[in-house]
C-alpha cells in the first residue's frame, strides 16, 4: 500500500517527538512580524529570534511541519513552476531544530535513521554532501553511515553547502541527503552527479549547522551555543515513496489536476502539454494558504506577488480554454486534501473562495484592457514604421496587466513584430531592486541591534541576565545590571540592562515605550528597546553626564520612568483595538480575523480579512457598538493561564503570534476575550470616545480600519464642532440645518457650471467660422487653433462642436491650461479615422503624451513645443491617411 503524504508528516513528527523534540505548529506563511522577508521560506524563520539570541526558547529541541513560499526576493521558484516536476511556490518543509542542545553528530544520526530505518529508503540510492572544509561532518558520516564510504560522501563549496542568515548574523556549514532516482532521470552527460540540474539526484534533506556569527565589522566568531536547523521537502519525499516521476503525481496534487481536467475538458499530461495544469495546481495552493493566513492581493510586497500568481494561473486557464473564473472552484478540492493538517484553510474556506473569485473577475477586465493596449501599441508601431516593441511597453503589459512575456511574444509574432528583451530585462531589474529596497528594514537600527547582541553574546554571564517587567507602574527604582557604550555609535549612545523595568518592548503590534533613566550625576533618554533572552536592553542617549566611567554606574540604583501620558494614549488605543475586533466579528461575521495591527500613541490601525468595503451603515454600527461598550464602564480583566486551557475557554489567539506555555488572557465581560501580552486600561471608560477615521482596502480580501481614542478623539470632536459653527455662520442657518443648506448650494453650483459650459460651447459653436484656421485635405476638413492662455471648458466646447459634424472633420486645439500645454482633438463619424491613436503618435513625436478614443483625444505637450510645426505635422499625417500625401 502506497504511503500517503499525511502519513509522512505524522511519521516525521512522531519520530522526533520520540527524541524529546517539542512539536511546534507551523507559523503563518505571511511573516507579519518580520519585514525583512516577503514570505516564510524556511522552517527556521519562526525561530529566528531564538537563533539570534533575542528570545529565550522554552525548549531546546523542536520539530515542525512548516508552510513555506518561495515566490519573491532571494528565493524565487516562480518561473520554474510547471516546467519541472520539483519546483513549487508553496511547499511544506519538515524540520527538526536544536537550540544549543545537540549538534552535528546527533543531527546526522537522526537524519540517517529516519530516512533508512523509518522510511526504509534503499541505502544504495542515498548520497551525503558536506561543505568542502567541514572534515568533522565528513568523518561523522563515515562513522554513522559506513555504507556511504564507497565514494558517496561528497564535498561541495559554499554555494551548495554553506548557509547564512544574512549579511551578518548566524551562519555555518550544511550537509545534505540526496536520493538517486535512477539513470532514466539523468540528463545523459558524463559529468552528471549529485547537484546536477537534472532530475536524477534529488535533494531531500538539508542539515544546517549554525556554528558561527558574522559581526557587522565582518569578523567571524564561534557561537556560544551552536545550533541545528534542518529542512526536508515533503513533496519530494512523497514522490520518492509513492514511486512517481514528479511531485505533481503525488496524492497532494492528483485530485487537483483531475478537477482541472474536468473543468477544462482536457486530460492532464505529464509532459510539456501539462504545464498549464501544473501551474494552476501549484498556484491554487499558494493562493489558498496565503489568503487563509491573512494575505491579500495588491500592488505592493506580498500582495503584488500573490496578484501575479493568480494572474499567471488565470492566464494558463485561458490557454486551457477557461475564460470565466475557475480557480475559486478548485479550492474545495485542495481543502479536502489538506484541511485536516491545516484547519485554518477549512475554517476560512468561504473567505478564500470570495477573494479568489473577486480577483479573477477583476483580472478578466484587466486582461481585456491589456489586449486593447497591445492592439494600440501594435497599431502605433505600424503607423510610425517601428518593428520592435520597447522593453518599457513589454514590462507594462507584464507588470500592470499580468501578461507573461511568452504571451506578448506570440501576439507580437502574429503581427510581424519583435521584442526588445534587453529593455524588458532592464525594467524588470529596476522593479526588483525597488522591491528589494522596500523589503529592507532600517539598516542603521538593524546594525545597532546586532552590535548590542554581539556584545552580549560574548559575555558568558549575559545569558543569566533577567529583567522583570513591572506592568502596573510607570516608574521603578532598580539596580543597573550592566551598562556599556554601543560599538559603532557615539560615546553618548548606551545600552543599559536593569533588574526591573516598566518599559514595554514593542510586541504584538503595540509600540514600545520611551522615557528616561535618572540618578545622581546621570540622566539618559530611552529611545528604543531590545530583548535578549530574558533581559530588556534600554537603548538611550546621555543627556546629563557627571561621572568618570560607566563602571561607576554598574550595580547602582536608578529611576526608570516611562512617558506616562504617551503610555495612557497607547493603552487606550490597545484596549479599543480589542473592542473593535470583537465588534467587527459581530457586525461582519465570524470570518473576520486579524491580519495585522499597530497600536501607537496617535492612533490604532487594524487590518482584517474581509472581501468587500464596509458600508457607511456598518462603520456607524461598529463605532456605536464600541462606544456603548466603553460607556458601560466594564472592568478589563487580565489573568495568566496555560495556553491550551486559555484557548479552550474561548480566548481568541491571534494567528501567527508567538505564545509561550503561559499566556495572559485579556477580557471585557463576554464581549471580548483575547490572548495578549500588551498593556491595557483598567476599566473601558478610561478609553474615552472612539472614532473611526479610515476604512479602506489594502489588498483583495484585506481591509484596514484606523481609529483614534481619548485625547486625540476629543480634539477631533472639538475641531468638528468649531467647523460646524463656522459653516453655520457662512450659510446663515442654524447648525442642525447646515447640511441641508450646503446641499442646496451644491445643487446651485452644479446648475451654474452647466450654464457656464453651455454658454462657452455656444460661443465657439461656429467652429472655424468663428475662430481658428481651416485646411481642406481632399474631402476632409482640418480645423485647428492655438488658444494661448485658456481654460479647458473653452477648448472642450470648441472641440466638441466638431464631433457631430455631418461631413469629414478633424478639430485640433492647443492651449495653456493651468500652466500646462494642453492638447485636445475630435473627429466626426464620417472622418473614418481613429483620432485617439493619431494623437498619441504625434504627441509622442513632440515629447508629449496622450491619446483617447476614436472620436476624441487629449494630452499634454512640452512647454517648448512649436505650435505651427505641430499643426503642420498633423496636416501631413492626415494627408498620408487620406491618400493626399
Amino acid at each position: 500500500m502506497t504511503i500517503k503524504a499525511e502519513d509522512i508528516r505524522k511519521s516525521f513528527v512522531d519520530y522526533f517527538k520520540g527524541k524529546d523534540h517539542k512539536e511546534i505548529v507551523s507559523s503563518p506563511v505571511i511573516p507579519f512580524d518580520d519585514p525583512t522577508i516577503l514570505f516564510i521560506n524556511a522552517g527556521m524563520n519562526q525561530f529566528k529570534d531564538i537563533f539570534t539570541g533575542k528570545r529565550r526558547a522554552e525548549f531546546s529541541r523542536a520539530v515542525t511541519v512548516q508552510k513555506c513560499m518561495r515566490a519573491g526576493g532571494k528565493h524565487n521558484d516562480l518561473e520554474n513552476v510547471g516546467r519541472t516536476g520539483r519546483h513549487h511556490t508553496f511547499f511544506e518543509m519538515l524540520g527538526n531544530f536544536s537550540f544549543g542542545d545537540y549538534f552535528k553528530e546527533e543531527a546526522i544520526k537522526f537524519g540517517w535513521e529516519w530516512v533508512t530505518k523509518v522510511l526504509q529508503l534503499p541505502v544504495d540510492r542515498l548520497y551525503a554532501t558536506v561543505y568542502e572544509e567541514d572534515d568533522e561532518a565528513f568523518h561523522l558520516w563515515e562513522k554513522i553511515a559506513p555504507e556511504l564510504s564507497n565514494g558517496r560522501i561528497l564535498r561541495f563549496g559554499k554555494e551548495s553547502n554553506y548557509w547564512a542568515m544574512g549579511e551578518f548574523g548566524p551562519n555555518g556549514s550544511s550537509s545534505e541527503i540526496h536520493y538517486d532516482k535512477g539513470v532514466e532521470y539523468s540528463c545523459g552527460k558524463s559529468s552528471c552527479t549529485v547537484n546536477c540540474d537534472c532530475d536524477r539526484y534529488c535533494e531531500i534533506w538539508n542539515l544546517v549547522f549554525m556554528q558561527y556569527n558574522t559581526r557587522p565589522d565582518g569578523v567571524i566568531e564561534p557561537l556560544p551555543k551552536p545550533s541545528v536547523d534542518t529542512g526536508a521537502g515533503l513533496e519530494r519525499i512523497a514522490s520518492i515513496l509513492q514511486g512517481v516521476h514528479s511531485n505533481y503525481e503525488t496524492d497532494l496534487f492528483v485530485p487537483i489536476l483531475e478537477h482541472i481536467s474536468v473543468l477544462c475538458n482536457k486530460k492532464y499530461s505529464s509532459d510539456e502539454k501539462g504545464i498549464s495544469h501544473r501551474v494552476i495546481a501549484d498556484h491554487l495552493r499558494a493562493l489558498t494558504f496565503c489568503i487563509a493566513d491573512g494575505g491579500g492581493l495588491s500592488n505592493e510586497k506580498q500582495g503584488y506577488v500573490l496578484r501575479r500568481i493568480l494572474r499567471r494561473a488565470a492566464r494558463h486557464g485561458r490557454l486551457l480554454n477557461m475564460h470565466e473564473p475557475f480557480i475559486y472552484k478548485l479550492a474545495p478540492t485542495l481543502i479536502n486534501i489538506m484541511g485536516s493538517a491545516y484547519p485554518e484553510i477549512k475554517k476560512r474556506q468561504e473567505h478564500i473562495e470570495n477573494v479568489i473569485l473577486s480577483e479573477e473577475e477583476s483580472f478578466g477586465r484587466t486582461l481585456d484592457n491589456g489586449l486593447t493596449l497591445f492592439d494600440d501599441i501594435a497599431h502605433g508601431m505600424k503607423s510610425s514604421g517601428r518593428a520592435i516593441i520597447s522593453g518599457e511597453e513589454i514590462f507594462k503589459l507584464y507588470d500592470t496587466f499580468g501578461f507573461p512575456v511568452d504571451l506578448t511574444a506570440i501576439m507580437a509574432r502574429e503581427k510581424g513584430l519583435a521584442l526588445d528583451m534587453a529593455g524588458f530585462d532592464a525594467a524588470m531589474a529596476e522593479q526588483q531592486e525597488k522591491a528589494r529596497q522596500s523589503s529592507q528594514f532600517d539598516a542603521t537600527l538593524g546594525k545597532e541591534t546586532q552590535s548590542v547582541i554581539d556584545v552580549l553574546q560574548k559575555l558568558p554571564e549575559a545569558r543569566a541576565y533577567r529583567t522583570e517587567f513591572v506592568r502596573g507602574d510607570f516608574f521603578v527604582n532598580t539596580q543597573i545590571i550592566d551598562i556599556f557604550q554601543i560599538p559603532g555609535q557615539s560615546n553618548d549612545r548606551l545600552a543599559i540592562i536593569p533588574e526591573k523595568s516598566t518599559f514595554y518592548v514593542e510586541a504584538g503590534g503595540q509600540t514600545g515605550d520611551i522615557g528616561t533613566i535618572r540618578r545622581d550625576l546621570f540622566k539618559a533618554k530611552v529611545t528604543a528597546l531590545l530583548k535578549f533572552e530574558d533581559a530588556l536592553i534600554h537603548l538611550c542617549d546621555i543627556t546629563e553626564k557627571g561621572y568618570n566611567s560607566l563602571s561607576q554606574l554598574k550595580g547602582t540604583s536608578a529611576k526608570f520612568s516611562i512617558n506616562e501620558e504617551r503610555r495612557w494614549d497607547i493603552m487606550r488605543n490597545h484596549t479599543a483595538t480589542h473592542l473593535l475586533h470583537a465588534a467587527l466579528r459581530k457586525v461582519l461575521g465570524e470570518h473576520v480575523h486579524q491580519s495585522g495591527s499597530f497600536v501607537g500613541q496617535d492612533k490604532l490601525r487594524f487590518d482584517f480579512s474581509h472581501f468587500k468595503a464596509m458600508t457607511k451603515k456598518e462603520i456607524r454600527q461598529i463605532e456605536q457598538m464600541v462606544n456603548e461598550k466603553i460607556l458601560s464602564g466594564s472592568p478589563v480583566l487580565t489573568i495568566e493561564d496555560d495556553l491550551e486551557k486559555a484557548k479552550k475557554s474561548g480566548a481568541m489567539a491571534i494567528f501567527g503570534e508567538k505564545y509561550g506555555s503561559k499566556v495572559r488572557v485579556v477580557s471585557v465581560n463576554d464581549f471580548s476575550k483575547e490572548l495578549c501580552g500588551g498593556t491595557h486600561v483598567d476599566i473601558v471608560s478610561q478609553i474615552g470616545p472612539f472614532i473611526v477615521t479610515l476604512e479602506a482596502g489594502i489588498a483583495s480580501g484585506v481591509r484596514r480600519i484606523e481609529g483614534i481614542t481619548g485625547r486625540a478623539a476629543l480634539q477631533k470632536i472639538m475641531e468638528q464642532k468649531e467647523m460646524l459653527e463656522s459653516i453655520s455662520l457662512i450659510v446663515n442657518r442654524p447648525e442642525e440645518q447646515a447640511t441641508m443648506a450646503i446641499e442646496e448650494l451644491s445643487r446651485r453650483v452644479i446648475e451654474l457650471e452647466k450654464d457656464n459650459k453651455r454658454l462657452k460651447s455656444e460661443k465657439y459653436a461656429g467652429g472655424a467660422g468663428s475662430i481658428g484656421n481651416e485646411i481642406k485635405i481632399g474631402s476632409l476638413t482640418l480645423h485647428f487653433h492655438n488658444f494661448g492662455n485658456a481654460d479647458s471648458e473653452e477648448m472642450a466646447g470648441w472641440i466638441d462642436s466638431g464631433k457631430s459634424a455631418n461631413y469629414p472633420l478633424v478639430s485640433a486645439a492647443i492651449g495653456n491650461v493651468g500652466g500646462k500645454v494642453t492638447y485636445m482633438a475630435s473627429a466626426s463619424s464620417t472622418a473614418n479615422l481613429n483620432i485617439g491613436n493619431l494623437s498619441r503618435d504625434i504627441l509622442k513625436e513632440f515629447g508629449g503624451r496622450g491619446g483617447g478614443k476614436e472620436n476624441f483625444a487629449q494630452g499634454t505637450a512640452p512647454s517648448s513645443i512649436n505650435h505651427d510645426e505641430f499643426f503642420r505635422s498633423l496636416e501631413e499625417k492626415l494627408k498620408k491617411i487620406s491618400g493626399q500625401g
